[in-house]
C-alpha cells in the first residue's frame, strides 16, 4: 500500500532534510527558497509521505506580469510517478486562490517533454508567448553557473474548480 502524500508549507526543520537531497552540498536551493518564503509572497511547499520529503515547488506571488507563478516544481528521482507533482501543484493552486488570484502561470522549456503533457493534464494551457529565463545551477564539483532559456508560457484558470 502507498504511503498518502501530504503537502504543507516548508518550515525551518525541514530545510536541512531537504538540503540533503539537493544534488550537490553548496547548492542551497531550499535554503534560498525558504528565505524568500519569510517575505510573504513566496510560498515554498514541500510534499512528504512515510515522513519522507517526495519533492517540492514554489508560488511566487510577487509583482509582475506573470503572477502568480508556479515555479522550481521537483520531484525527487525516488519519488517520481507517484502524484506528488499533482499533489504540489494542486496545493500551490489552492494557495493562489486563497489569496485571490484568478489564474496561474508557469513558464516551461518547450523540449521538456516529460513536464509538457504532465502541465496539460493538469489544465495549463499554452499562451503562445515566450520568454527568455536565467537559471543558476550549481555542477557536481559545486561550481555554480547561470543558463538561459527560452521557455514556454502556461495559463490555468483558478475558477475550474
Amino acid at each position: 500500500m502507498t504511503e498518502p502524500i501530504t503537502v504543507r508549507l516548508c518550515d525551518a526543520a525541514d530545510v536541512e532534510v531537504l538540503g540533503a537531497l539537493e544534488p550537490h552540498p553548496n547548492a542551497h536551493y531550499a535554503r534560498g527558497h525558504f528565505d524568500r518564503q519569510q517575505t510573504g509572497d513566496y510560498l515554498f511547499a514541500v510534499a512528504w509521505a512515510a515522513g519522507v520529503p517526495l519533492g517540492s515547488g514554489v508560488l511566487d506571488c510577487r509583482a509582475g506580469k506573470l503572477q502568480p507563478e508556479l515555479k522550481s516544481l521537483w520531484v525527487y528521482p525516488h519519488a517520481r510517478r507517484r502524484g506528488a507533482a499533482r499533489a504540489l501543484t494542486s496545493f500551490l493552486e489552492e494557495e493562489a486562490k486563497r489569496l485571490g488570484f484568478e489564474e496561474i502561470f508557469l513558464r516551461v522549456d518547450p523540449q521538456n517533454h516529460a513536464a509538457i503533457p504532465m502541465y496539460i493534464s493538469l489544465d495549463y494551457t499554452p499562451t503562445g508567448d515566450h520568454k527568455l529565463t536565467t537559471y543558476e545551477f550549481v555542477d557536481p564539483s559545486g561550481e555554480r553557473y547561470l543558463r538561459e532559456e527560452m521557455d514556454a508560457i502556461y495559463r490555468k484558470s483558478l475558477h475550474l474548480r
